[in-house]
């Protein structure tokens, strides 16, 4: 048995783009979230973003896992951020 779970997200990569990040992180959306977390969750997960703008919720949540890790943002603003970004993902390509 080893000690790292899958990733229950998915790893299809969508077109995002950084105008849609900031308005997904913004602190209106997590209001827990304070302006210097806001900008460097937008920040990495723009950077994380592959040349053509793509990326998958799988990489998102290895981003929001790192941050949590390194206690610059809380377990729930993660939990939080993933349901923002999975239902935005959902509804956008059904």
């Amino acid at each position: 048995m080893g000690w790292f779970s899958t990733n229950k997200y998915s790893t299809k990569e969508y077109y995002l783009s950084s105008k849609e990040i900031k308005r997904l992180v913004s602190t209106t959306s997590v209001r827990s979230l304070d302006s210097a977390e806001e900008n460097i969750v937008e920040g990495l997960v723009i950077a994380r973003r592959g040349n053509d703008g793509k990326i998958s919720l799988s990489q998102i949540d290895e981003v929001l896992k790192k941050l949590k890790n390194q206690s610059r943002i809380s377990k729930y603003d993660r939990i939080a951020l993933m349901q923002i970004f999975k239902s935005y993902f959902e509804n956008k390509n059904k």
